[in-house]
């Protein structure tokens, strides 16, 4: 028997999250006084039916802004829209929980959700401007299979700033130029 918690396979990865929910309960009109059962929905299968759904994203355009492989966004949405579903058709309360790296440029994340990252703050914010100059291509030719982990290479230190086959030289030079500054 696994330890409390543990799952089998690798851990959950982060995704960057760029917006949390006002508001992270939700139940059917006139069941103020009955108990319902709850369905889970965490925040990072919400983020994935807001890009996708609500900002009319591609799924590859979502994957790369959550910074995980198109599979594991189509996962995370798969998940939430069949939750989703059942809630609604079943009459079941939401409750959205669970914390992602948030997106320290985000304009309105709370704080304590900013403590979550502090200690990574400073590479956070530069492995996610570095994803933005990256073509999204998640083509493989500088040897990692997403541009997101590129991104996280170059960050380490594991890759050099012009690792990226498809980037022209104006970008290479903004990267050197993020990776100085940190």
């Amino acid at each position: 028997m696994f330890g409390y918690g543990r799952q089998r396979g690798r851990y959950r990865g982060r995704r960057w999250i760029g917006c949390f929910p006002e508001a992270t309960y939700f139940r059917p009109d006139g069941s103020t006084n009955m108990p319902l059962k709850t369905t889970f929905l965490s925040i990072e299968e919400l983020e994935a039916l807001r890009l996708v759904d609500l900002e009319n994203l591609t799924q590859e355009e979502a994957a790369i802004r959550m910074g995980v492989s198109r599979k594991t966004l189509w996962n995370d949405l798969h998940r939430a829209r069949k939750k989703v579903a059942d809630a609604l058709v079943n009459g079941r309360a939401i409750r959205i929980h669970g914390f992602g790296a948030v997106d320290p440029n985000f304009p309105f994340a709370p704080t304590y959700h900013m403590r979550e990252i502090s200690s990574h703050n400073l590479d956070g914010v530069a492995e996610r401007q570095i994803l933005q100059l990256l073509p999204a291509r998640n083509c493989g030719m500088c040897g990692y299979s997403t541009c997101a982990e590129c991104a996280r290479a170059m960050v380490l230190g594991n890759a050099p700033y012009d690792a990226c086959k498809v980037a022209d030289n104006e970008i290479n030079d903004k990267i050197k130029e993020i990776l100085e500054r940190r």
